[in-house]
């Protein structure tokens, strides 16, 4: 085993303070100023981009009603694991009534007298 230089070392270990040193010189980026929302909002709607921040109620079927929760409002996922016939029949509710996950939900809430507003 043959020993090489500090010169002849690619990854600079072998020499006792050349690490230390470069490490010392290490020094932390300046944290960007924060940008104008507003200017950035404006630019963003000048080229046609919609803001999901502020979405507009979506429209209804043809024929039907847009039910209360079709309309924007603050969201909240709910993740479950229920047996598969009960997601079968939920799923079938809804595609039998042309409803969203959501507004099936509330159906059923209504339907259970339970409040929902």
């Amino acid at each position: 085993m043959s020993n090489q230089t500090d010169e002849a070392d690619p990854f600079g270990f072998t020499a006792r303070n050349t690490v230390k040193e470069k490490l010392s010189t290490i020094r932390p980026t300046p944290v960007p100023s924060i940008p104008d929302m507003a200017r950035i909002d404006a630019a963003a709607e000048n080229v046609g981009f919609v803001s999901r921040e502020s979405a507009p109620a979506p429209a209804a079927f043809p024929g039907y009603p847009l039910s209360t929760a079709a309309v924007a409002r603050p969201t909240l996922a709910i993740n479950m694991r229920v047996p598969e016939n009960v997601a079968g029949a939920f799923k079938r509710f809804c595609t039998e009534n042309r409803y969203s996950y959501p507004e099936a939900l509330e159906e059923i809430m209504m339907r259970a007298g339970l409040p929902v507003k």
